[in-house]
Protein backbone atom coordinates (compact mmCIF):
# COMPACT_ATOMS: atom_id res chain seq x y z
CA UNK A 1 0.00 0.00 0.00
CA UNK A 2 1.43 3.24 -0.80
CA UNK A 3 1.86 5.92 1.80
CA UNK A 4 -0.33 9.01 1.14
CA UNK A 5 0.83 11.96 -0.72
CA UNK A 6 2.32 14.68 1.47
CA UNK A 7 2.16 18.49 0.25
CA UNK A 8 5.64 19.07 0.36
CA UNK A 9 6.58 22.86 2.31
CA UNK A 10 8.24 25.11 0.53
CA UNK A 11 11.60 26.01 2.17
CA UNK A 12 10.84 29.33 3.04
CA UNK A 13 14.37 31.57 2.75
CA UNK A 14 15.41 32.43 6.58
CA UNK A 15 15.94 36.21 6.87
CA UNK A 16 19.71 37.51 7.81
CA UNK A 17 20.48 38.65 10.63
CA UNK A 18 20.83 42.72 10.77
CA UNK A 19 23.25 45.10 12.42
CA UNK A 20 20.01 46.18 14.65
CA UNK A 21 19.11 42.66 15.20
CA UNK A 22 22.60 42.31 16.12
CA UNK A 23 22.69 45.22 18.87
CA UNK A 24 19.40 43.43 20.51
CA UNK A 25 21.19 40.38 20.62
CA UNK A 26 23.82 41.92 22.84
CA UNK A 27 21.05 44.28 24.78
CA UNK A 28 19.39 40.89 25.66
CA UNK A 29 21.81 38.88 26.73
CA UNK A 30 23.04 41.53 29.11
CA UNK A 31 19.27 43.16 30.40
CA UNK A 32 17.50 39.28 30.44
CA UNK A 33 19.57 38.05 32.93
CA UNK A 34 19.16 40.64 35.49
CA UNK A 35 15.32 41.14 34.80
CA UNK A 36 14.45 37.86 35.38
CA UNK A 37 16.83 37.08 38.88
CA UNK A 38 14.56 40.24 39.97
CA UNK A 39 11.50 38.67 39.07
CA UNK A 40 12.34 35.75 41.21
CA UNK A 41 13.82 37.79 44.20
CA UNK A 42 10.71 39.39 44.08
CA UNK A 43 8.47 36.73 44.07
CA UNK A 44 10.18 34.21 46.46
CA UNK A 45 8.74 35.08 49.41
CA UNK A 46 5.42 34.87 47.99
CA UNK A 47 6.40 31.17 47.00
CA UNK A 48 7.46 30.42 50.42
CA UNK A 49 4.20 31.44 52.17
CA UNK A 50 2.27 29.53 50.04
CA UNK A 51 4.40 25.82 49.66
CA UNK A 52 6.67 26.74 52.40
CA UNK A 53 10.14 27.32 52.63
CA UNK A 54 11.67 23.74 51.60
CA UNK A 55 9.35 23.37 48.64
CA UNK A 56 9.45 26.89 47.58
CA UNK A 57 13.00 26.70 47.26
CA UNK A 58 13.12 23.71 45.07
CA UNK A 59 10.58 25.60 43.29
CA UNK A 60 12.77 28.67 42.63
CA UNK A 61 15.39 26.42 42.41
CA UNK A 62 14.05 24.30 39.10
CA UNK A 63 12.49 27.57 37.47
CA UNK A 64 15.92 29.57 37.82
CA UNK A 65 17.30 25.93 36.40
CA UNK A 66 15.10 25.64 33.39
CA UNK A 67 15.27 29.14 32.39
CA UNK A 68 18.79 29.71 32.77
CA UNK A 69 19.17 26.51 30.08
CA UNK A 70 16.49 28.03 27.65
CA UNK A 71 18.25 31.00 27.84
CA UNK A 72 21.79 29.87 27.38
CA UNK A 73 20.27 27.49 24.45
CA UNK A 74 18.66 30.58 22.74
CA UNK A 75 21.15 32.29 23.22
CA UNK A 76 23.78 29.41 21.85
CA UNK A 77 21.53 29.27 18.57
CA UNK A 78 21.20 32.82 17.77
CA UNK A 79 24.89 33.71 18.49
CA UNK A 80 25.88 30.41 16.27
CA UNK A 81 23.70 31.79 13.35
CA UNK A 82 25.17 35.17 13.53
CA UNK A 83 28.57 33.82 13.84
CA UNK A 84 27.63 31.71 10.25
CA UNK A 85 26.40 35.10 8.61
CA UNK A 86 29.50 36.58 9.28
CA UNK A 87 31.54 33.71 7.72
CA UNK A 88 29.41 33.71 4.84
CA UNK A 89 29.47 37.20 4.43
CA UNK A 90 33.48 37.63 4.73
CA UNK A 91 33.82 34.42 2.35
CA UNK A 92 30.99 36.41 -0.41
CA UNK A 93 33.64 39.38 0.00
CA UNK A 94 36.76 36.99 -0.46
CA UNK A 95 34.69 35.78 -3.75
CA UNK A 96 33.92 38.72 -4.52
CA UNK A 97 37.36 40.51 -4.44
CA UNK A 98 39.04 37.24 -6.29
CA UNK A 99 36.64 37.92 -9.47
CA UNK A 100 37.94 41.94 -9.43
CA UNK A 101 41.32 40.54 -9.26
CA UNK A 102 41.15 38.24 -11.93
CA UNK A 103 39.18 40.95 -13.83
CA UNK A 104 42.11 43.25 -13.01
CA UNK A 105 44.38 40.81 -13.62
CA UNK A 106 43.03 40.30 -17.27
CA UNK A 107 42.30 43.95 -18.12
CA UNK A 108 46.32 44.71 -17.36
CA UNK A 109 47.20 41.48 -19.68
CA UNK A 110 44.87 42.65 -22.42
CA UNK A 111 46.26 46.05 -22.25
CA UNK A 112 49.60 44.77 -22.70
CA UNK A 113 49.15 42.48 -25.04
CA UNK A 114 47.79 45.60 -27.04
CA UNK A 115 50.72 47.09 -26.41
CA UNK A 116 52.62 44.89 -28.17
CA UNK A 117 50.65 44.61 -30.82
CA UNK A 118 50.46 48.09 -31.56
CA UNK A 119 54.67 48.12 -31.49
CA UNK A 120 54.94 45.21 -33.32
CA UNK A 121 52.60 46.59 -36.32
CA UNK A 122 54.72 49.80 -35.36
CA UNK A 123 58.01 48.57 -36.13
CA UNK A 124 57.07 45.41 -38.83
CA UNK A 125 53.75 46.24 -41.39
CA UNK A 126 53.80 50.42 -40.69
CA UNK A 127 57.26 50.46 -41.74
CA UNK A 128 57.13 47.63 -44.67
CA UNK A 129 53.89 49.59 -45.93
CA UNK A 130 55.93 53.05 -45.54
CA UNK A 131 59.25 51.70 -47.76
CA UNK A 132 57.18 50.24 -50.11
CA UNK A 133 54.87 53.53 -50.94
CA UNK A 134 58.08 55.24 -51.15
CA UNK A 135 59.70 52.62 -53.62
CA UNK A 136 56.46 52.37 -55.96
CA UNK A 137 56.27 56.23 -56.09
CA UNK A 138 60.09 56.78 -57.04
CA UNK A 139 59.39 53.71 -59.35
CA UNK A 140 56.59 55.44 -60.81
CA UNK A 141 58.75 58.62 -62.34
CA UNK A 142 61.27 56.43 -63.84
CA UNK A 143 61.02 56.50 -68.23
CA UNK A 144 60.91 52.98 -68.47
CA UNK A 145 57.80 52.83 -66.44
CA UNK A 146 55.92 56.12 -67.26
CA UNK A 147 56.57 55.01 -71.06
CA UNK A 148 53.78 52.40 -70.55
CA UNK A 149 50.68 53.83 -69.58
CA UNK A 150 49.41 50.13 -68.26
CA UNK A 151 52.40 49.66 -65.88
CA UNK A 152 52.81 53.42 -64.74
CA UNK A 153 48.69 53.06 -63.99
CA UNK A 154 49.28 50.13 -61.81
CA UNK A 155 52.44 50.84 -60.18
CA UNK A 156 50.17 53.91 -59.17
CA UNK A 157 47.54 51.74 -58.37
CA UNK A 158 49.62 49.52 -55.82
CA UNK A 159 51.31 52.86 -54.17
CA UNK A 160 47.53 54.45 -53.38
CA UNK A 161 47.01 50.45 -51.91
CA UNK A 162 50.18 50.73 -49.88
CA UNK A 163 49.80 54.42 -48.33
CA UNK A 164 45.94 52.96 -47.70
CA UNK A 165 46.99 50.07 -45.48
CA UNK A 166 49.94 52.46 -43.88
CA UNK A 167 47.06 54.00 -42.86
CA UNK A 168 44.73 52.04 -41.62
CA UNK A 169 47.86 50.57 -39.52
CA UNK A 170 48.36 54.10 -38.50
CA UNK A 171 45.20 53.77 -37.29
CA UNK A 172 44.86 50.77 -36.01
CA UNK A 173 47.84 51.55 -33.59
CA UNK A 174 46.75 54.53 -32.63
CA UNK A 175 43.34 52.79 -31.18
CA UNK A 176 45.44 50.56 -29.42
CA UNK A 177 47.52 52.85 -28.01
CA UNK A 178 44.56 55.34 -26.94
CA UNK A 179 43.12 51.95 -25.32
CA UNK A 180 46.31 51.83 -23.16
CA UNK A 181 46.03 55.54 -21.81
CA UNK A 182 44.82 55.97 -18.60
CA UNK A 183 41.07 57.04 -19.63
CA UNK A 184 40.55 60.58 -18.20
CA UNK A 185 37.01 62.23 -18.25
CA UNK A 186 35.25 60.96 -21.60
CA UNK A 187 34.50 64.21 -23.63
CA UNK A 188 38.33 65.25 -22.57
CA UNK A 189 39.49 61.25 -23.98
CA UNK A 190 37.52 61.90 -27.16
CA UNK A 191 39.14 65.32 -27.90
CA UNK A 192 41.95 64.32 -27.82
CA UNK A 193 41.56 61.26 -29.85
CA UNK A 194 40.07 63.88 -32.67
CA UNK A 195 43.14 66.12 -32.39
CA UNK A 196 45.25 62.93 -33.80
CA UNK A 197 42.93 61.80 -35.84
CA UNK A 198 43.24 65.01 -37.77
CA UNK A 199 47.22 65.00 -37.77
CA UNK A 200 47.05 61.13 -38.90
CA UNK A 201 45.06 62.00 -41.57
CA UNK A 202 44.58 65.50 -42.66
CA UNK A 203 40.94 66.15 -41.93
CA UNK A 204 39.85 69.03 -39.63
CA UNK A 205 37.34 67.55 -37.12
CA UNK A 206 36.01 69.60 -33.90
CA UNK A 207 34.15 67.91 -31.10
CA UNK A 208 30.78 70.25 -29.98
CA UNK A 209 29.55 69.64 -26.97
CA UNK A 210 26.32 70.87 -25.20
CA UNK A 211 27.27 69.08 -21.91
CA UNK A 212 31.15 69.00 -21.23
CA UNK A 213 30.65 67.00 -18.16
CA UNK A 214 28.96 63.89 -20.03
CA UNK A 215 29.63 61.14 -18.48
CA UNK A 216 28.66 57.02 -19.12
CA UNK A 217 28.70 53.52 -17.81
CA UNK A 218 32.07 52.22 -17.99
CA UNK A 219 31.19 49.04 -20.85
CA UNK A 220 29.24 51.90 -22.58
CA UNK A 221 31.81 54.26 -22.82
CA UNK A 222 34.25 51.93 -24.56
CA UNK A 223 31.83 50.90 -27.12
CA UNK A 224 30.95 54.71 -27.50
CA UNK A 225 34.26 55.37 -27.90
CA UNK A 226 35.00 52.52 -30.41
CA UNK A 227 31.51 53.31 -32.37
CA UNK A 228 33.25 57.22 -32.46
CA UNK A 229 36.61 55.64 -34.46
CA UNK A 230 34.89 53.53 -36.58
CA UNK A 231 32.93 56.10 -37.75
CA UNK A 232 35.86 58.55 -37.85
CA UNK A 233 37.84 55.93 -39.46
CA UNK A 234 35.23 55.44 -42.57
CA UNK A 235 35.17 59.47 -43.11
CA UNK A 236 39.17 59.08 -44.15
CA UNK A 237 38.46 56.18 -46.19
CA UNK A 238 35.35 56.69 -48.03
CA UNK A 239 33.86 60.67 -47.59
CA UNK A 240 36.49 62.48 -49.41
CA UNK A 241 35.64 65.15 -46.99
CA UNK A 242 37.02 68.24 -46.27
CA UNK A 243 36.17 68.52 -42.44
CA UNK A 244 34.21 66.19 -39.79
CA UNK A 245 32.69 66.87 -36.64
CA UNK A 246 31.87 64.90 -33.11
CA UNK A 247 28.84 66.19 -31.96
CA UNK A 248 27.20 65.68 -28.59
CA UNK A 249 23.77 66.85 -27.27
CA UNK A 250 22.10 65.42 -24.19
CA UNK A 251 18.53 65.37 -23.05
CA UNK A 252 16.52 63.51 -20.06
CA UNK A 253 16.06 60.57 -22.29
CA UNK A 254 19.60 60.14 -23.88
CA UNK A 255 23.23 61.56 -24.97
CA UNK A 256 23.72 60.93 -28.60
CA UNK A 257 26.65 60.87 -30.41
CA UNK A 258 27.01 62.00 -34.14
CA UNK A 259 29.92 61.74 -36.33
CA UNK A 260 29.25 64.19 -39.45
CA UNK A 261 31.11 65.06 -42.49
CA UNK A 262 30.82 67.36 -45.84
CA UNK A 263 31.95 64.52 -47.96
CA UNK A 264 30.21 62.91 -50.71
CA UNK A 265 27.92 60.44 -49.24
CA UNK A 266 26.47 57.15 -50.53
CA UNK A 267 22.79 55.69 -50.93
CA UNK A 268 21.17 53.42 -48.50
CA UNK A 269 21.24 50.65 -51.27
CA UNK A 270 25.24 51.19 -50.83
CA UNK A 271 24.74 51.14 -47.00
CA UNK A 272 23.34 47.56 -47.41
CA UNK A 273 26.53 46.14 -48.75
CA UNK A 274 28.73 47.37 -46.20
CA UNK A 275 30.74 44.34 -46.50
CA UNK A 276 32.08 45.19 -49.82
CA UNK A 277 32.82 49.48 -48.80
CA UNK A 278 34.20 47.98 -45.74
CA UNK A 279 31.36 50.71 -43.54
CA UNK A 280 31.80 48.48 -40.85
CA UNK A 281 27.83 49.73 -40.30
CA UNK A 282 27.23 45.93 -38.82
CA UNK A 283 29.95 45.78 -36.11
CA UNK A 284 29.18 49.42 -34.83
CA UNK A 285 25.28 48.22 -34.91
CA UNK A 286 26.20 45.39 -32.62
CA UNK A 287 28.09 48.08 -30.20
CA UNK A 288 25.52 50.22 -29.46
CA UNK A 289 23.11 47.35 -28.77
CA UNK A 290 25.34 45.39 -26.66
CA UNK A 291 24.42 48.44 -24.05
CA UNK A 292 20.92 49.11 -24.86
CA UNK A 293 21.84 52.11 -27.42
CA UNK A 294 20.78 52.40 -30.76
CA UNK A 295 22.89 53.16 -34.35
CA UNK A 296 21.61 55.28 -36.76
CA UNK A 297 22.59 56.25 -40.35
CA UNK A 298 22.21 59.31 -42.56
CA UNK A 299 23.45 60.14 -45.62
CA UNK A 300 23.04 61.87 -49.20
CA UNK A 301 25.15 61.65 -52.17
CA UNK A 302 26.95 64.72 -52.37
CA UNK A 303 25.65 66.28 -49.28
CA UNK A 304 27.99 64.38 -46.48
CA UNK A 305 26.88 61.35 -43.83
CA UNK A 306 26.22 61.14 -40.19
CA UNK A 307 26.52 58.41 -37.78
CA UNK A 308 24.91 58.45 -34.50
CA UNK A 309 24.91 56.41 -31.45
CA UNK A 310 22.22 56.95 -29.00
CA UNK A 311 22.79 56.02 -25.54
CA UNK A 312 19.68 55.77 -23.17
CA UNK A 313 19.56 57.44 -19.72
CA UNK A 314 20.38 54.24 -17.89
CA UNK A 315 23.94 54.50 -18.87
CA UNK A 316 24.62 57.88 -18.02
CA UNK A 317 26.03 58.85 -14.79
CA UNK A 318 25.01 61.59 -12.55
CA UNK A 319 28.21 63.08 -12.38
CA UNK A 320 26.92 65.94 -9.54
CA UNK A 321 26.22 62.49 -7.96
CA UNK A 322 29.15 60.77 -8.05
CA UNK A 323 31.42 63.87 -7.36
CA UNK A 324 29.42 64.46 -3.70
Amino acid sequence: MSAPNQTARPDVPRRRLSDDDLRNLRLLGLVAPVLFIALVIATHPFLVDALGHEHGFNVVGAVMVVAAAAFGWGMYRLIGRAHAEVLAREEALAATQARHQLVTERQAAALTERDRIARELHDSLAQVLGVAHLKLQALAVRPEIRGSERVSHEVGELAELCQDGYHDVREAILGLKDSHQPRPALLTHLEGYLQRYTRLSGIPTALDADDTTVALAPEAEVQVIRIVQEALSNVRKHADASRATLVVRTTAKETTFTVTDDGCGFTPQMARHEDGHGFGLGSMRERAEGFGGRLTLASTPGEGTSVTVAVPAAQVLDVEALSA
